[in-house]
């Protein structure tokens, strides 16, 4: 059977709603709830949500109503129906059809209702019959509600008269309230005797089954009482989407619609098969109109586009692999992925890896915090990945570990022994698996070809111009501060220090332009990389930052140096004193350089 969708019940006399559910659930082992509370001496219609369903309820909870009720003339009670306890008694033997007919008129259109004291309507959490049962004096509320039409069926005249009618009314109205109000236009006490609801919707007491026939049907694994969630709620307009839109909508993004609906219109999201997919609202924004999703009612998609690669330095090239990433997922709504090696697989290869632009740590900070990249991860490259054949590559990556739906690679991309696997054959294997690969050109600029090895060689001559270029960012290191002989704070220009990593590319030694980054915030400063030859005592090479206009102690924190402008070559002074003017002419030459530079410039643009 289908665990979604809805039951067009006949709820017998007796029984509460609450337990005909509760008898559902026990019966198909399956969430269930009701679209409208029957009381328990009403019956007919109470449509039953099983499964995703409950999430549609109020859909049709919500929906017109029809009542068969009798009213009886004479006799109040304190439930407003047969069950409660009598509060008043008179003679209705005068009370005449004419009479009756001429006050029903006034209880059609909205109008206002109190509800019964001994109703489920909740006051400061507690159900009203809670509170009127424990003896608490209650303050009902008048409610607006809406009734449609009233027709008088039949009435029988007495001491204690009858009247049959039916009503048509919308959500929340209480039929025993109509009746004592009725009684009441004619001061006479009355209450409801008998209830039966004949329609909700689209849910008729001539389609309804009893309880009994769901359980015989249920015993044969006949299951045709359930209707199908898009015909329970077909009174909604539809639209029909394609396969290329089921991974956003399953993540709950907004999808694209071309329908000419009213702003924000309910409407019910199918596909081509007729499987309700999910809720949402009519929407205009700046891409135009969309649904804009309230409920998702089938499972997320996992989907996931990934790009593979070294992807050292994050540089123009590299952003074309994930700008494919970022137009799968802004069509599909996949998760974007980047599959990268640690160590360098030149390492394991060659025996000797190049020094790299960006350590692993800050290359996964940027893909998150700059390339829209959702998940990052990181092979140990072994030799069993080195040595691989092409197909075990694909079968052991790329489907078990990646499970990916899409892969990106760069033109120049080799994988598998002996660089035996090209993108031109990953894209064969992968197709076999219904994998797509989008295989990326290779991107030149002003400088050349843009990839790792031409930005090294720019970096080893601090022709910051070209690496910047070619990176779309500033060339950027990071570290955690260590502490030194804090003769920069002697001298009025206090330094952040830090030493690289090992295997890290570098700038040659001299003083830059530079702007620092701590904790989120970016100051604009001035940095040495090299060896403090006048102070001395250096072993290695280390970045020295001075931030301006700030003193902010940095011992033990991580920050990032973004290289924007080579000033000059570290060099020797006689002393402190020439060593402090010198400093002071550098920071004012960074000053006039970063005070035409926007305050983003130095970032990679973001993506999405």
């Amino acid at each position: 059977m289908s665990e979604d969708g809805f039951i067009n019940l006949n709820k017998d006399i007796g029984g509460t709603s609450q337990d005909v559910v509760a008898a559902i659930k026990r019966l198909l082992r399956v969430k269930t709830g009701h679209c409208g509370t029957l009381d328990p001496l009403a019956q007919g219609v109470l449509p039953i949500c099983i499964g995703k369903a409950t999430r549609l309820s109020e859909l049709v909870m919500g929906r017109e109503k029809t009542y068969i009720g009798k009213i009886c003339f004479g006799e109040s009670t304190d439930s407003y129906d047969a069950a409660g306890v009598v509060t008043a008694v008179a003679d209705a033997s005068a009370l005449t059809k004419e009479k009756l007919e001429a006050v029903i008129p006034g209880f059609i259109g909205k109008i206002r209702q109190i509800p019964p004291a001994i109703s489920a309507i909740k006051q400061g959490g507690v159900p009203l019959y809670k509170r009127a049962r424990r003896g608490e004096a209650l303050t009902l509320t008048p409610r607006e509600v809406e009734i449609y039409a009233i027709s008088l069926l039949e009435f029988v005249p007495g001491t204690r008269a009858y009247a049959r009618i039916k009503v048509v009314c919308g959500q929340g109205t209480y039929i025993r309230s109509l009746a004592f109000d009725i009684g009441g236009a004619l001061d006479l006490p009355a209450h409801l005797c008998a209830l039966n609801r004949i329609k909700t919707g689209d849910f008729n007491l001539e389609d309804a089954y009893t309880l009994d026939e769901v359980r015989e049907m249920t015993a044969r694994d006949d299951f045709s009482f359930v209707i199908p969630m898009s015909q329970a709620i077909a009174f909604i307009p539809k639209i029909t989407v394609d396969k290329s839109q089921m991974t956003r909508i399953s993540h709950g993004n907004d999808i694209s619609s071309q329908c000419d609906l009213a702003d924000n219109s309910l409407v019910r999201v199918e596909d081509e098969t007729g499987r309700l997919l999910a809720m949402g609202r009519i929407r205009e924004n700046k891409q135009g109109r969309i649904v804009k999703l309230e409920k998702v009612l089938i499972e997320a998609k996992n989907e996931m586009a990934c790009a593979i690669g070294n992807f050292d330095g994050l540089h123009l090239g590299h952003r074309a692999l994930f700008e494919v990433l970022h137009r799968q997922k802004t069509i599909t709504g996949s998760q974007s992925a980047v599959l990268t090696f640690d160590p360098h697989p030149l390492a394991l290869i060659r025996g000797k890896a190049p020094c790299l632009l960006t350590d692993e740590k800050l290359k996964i900070a940027l893909l998150r915090e700059n390339f829209d990249i959702d998940k990052v991860v990181t092979l140990d490259f072994d030799r069993k990945i080195m040595n691989s054949s092409p197909e075990a590559f694909v079968d052991e990556i790329i489907v078990k570990k990646l499970k990916a739906e899409h892969i990106v690679v760069g033109y120049n991309f080799t994988f598998a022994a002996h660089g035996a696997g090209t993108p031109a054959l990953l894209q064969n294997l992968c197709k076999a698996q219904g994998i797509g690969v989008t295989i990326v050109d290779a991107v030149e600029g002003d400088y050349g070809l843009i990839s790792a090895t031409n930005i090294r060689a720019h970096l080893a001559k601090s022709d910051l111009d070209a690496v910047n270029e070619m990176l779309g960012y500033w060339f950027v290191l990071n570290g955690e501060v260590i502490y030194g002989n804090r003769i920069g704070h002697s001298i009025g220009f206090p330094t952040a220090n830090f030493r690289l990593g090992d295997h890290q590319a570098a700038p040659t030694q001299g003083v830059y332009a530079a702007r620092i980054e701590y904790d989120g915030v970016t100051y604009d400063g001035v940095a040495n990389f090299g060896m403090r030859p006048t102070i001395g005592g250096e072993v290695l090479p280390q970045v020295e930052a001075h931030l301006f206009d700030v003193d902010i102690c940095l011992y033990g924190e991580n920050i990032r140096v973004w290289f924007g402008k080579y000033l000059r070559a570290e060099k020797r002074f006689s002393g402190l004193s020439e060593l402090q003017s010198q400093i002071a002419r550098d920071c004012a030459d960074a000053r006039r350089f970063l005070a035409d530079i926007p305050p983003n410039k130095h970032l990679p643009k973001r993506l999405g």
